[in-house]
């Protein structure tokens, strides 16, 4: 008995899903490929150096720029008296305090402004500006309680912190026995930052 050795018609040929489960293979395997390739090649992100801080940081606010003329003022004293006029201190340098009793971090130097302005009687004054702070009743309050006895000007409309090209407070100007600007500083001031400005008014080392 002869046994039938003609292959089984089809028995060679591939199977129509096995063709299309090759097909989709590939193409994933294309785009594994693909997506492995712009991962290795995008260009990378650079971190923040402080976490929580944007990249792009706003720009600082403008001051007046060192070896400017110190804008003059006379302003109402708070709590009564001759005005407060800057031109009065030509010849010793100031160091003017921008503030308002709404703002917190200006009340917290408010005793440290007093502490300079005791210790460095003579060689350099100490004055502040209450800026748009109605009529200083607050003010008043808070500088008496911070032992600040210094004199203190009424900015009710902001004009003269408009001069000094404020937008924020508080503002701290340096200004030289000639009037003119050394430096300024945005925010509460430490006891050793007033210090070490002091000292470059005066020319100590």
């Amino acid at each position: 008995m002869s046994i039938n050795s003609e292959p089984v018609a089809g028995a060679n040929e591939s199977n129509p899903s096995d063709r299309a489960f090759k097909v989709v293979a590939l193409v994933a395997g294309l785009c594994l490929i693909g997506f492995i390739i712009y991962v290795v090649l995008r260009p990378s992100a650079k971190s923040s150096p402080t976490p929580g801080i944007a990249r792009l940081e706003a720009p600082a606010p403008d001051v007046l720029h060192p070896g400017t003329s110190a804008p003059n003022f006379s302003l109402p004293r708070l709590g009564g008296g001759a005005n407060v006029s800057l031109a009065s201190f030509k010849g010793t340098p100031v160091i003017i305090n921008f503030f308002a009793s709404w703002c917190p971090h200006c009340r917290s130097e408010l005793g440290t402004m007093g502490q300079v302005a005791t210790k460095d009687a003579g060689q350099v004054a100490v004055v502040g500006v209450d800026s748009n702070d109605g009529e200083g009743v607050a003010a008043e309050k808070l500088l008496t309680a911070a032992h600040g006895t210094y004199p203190v000007g009424l900015d009710t409309s902001a004009q003269v912190a408009s001069k000094y090209l404020l937008t924020a407070l508080p503002v701290t100007y340096f200004i030289n026995a000639q009037g003119r600007v050394v430096g300024s500083a945005l925010g509460a001031q430490s006891l050793s930052s007033l210090e070490h400005w002091s000292s470059r008014l005066t020319g100590a080392s």
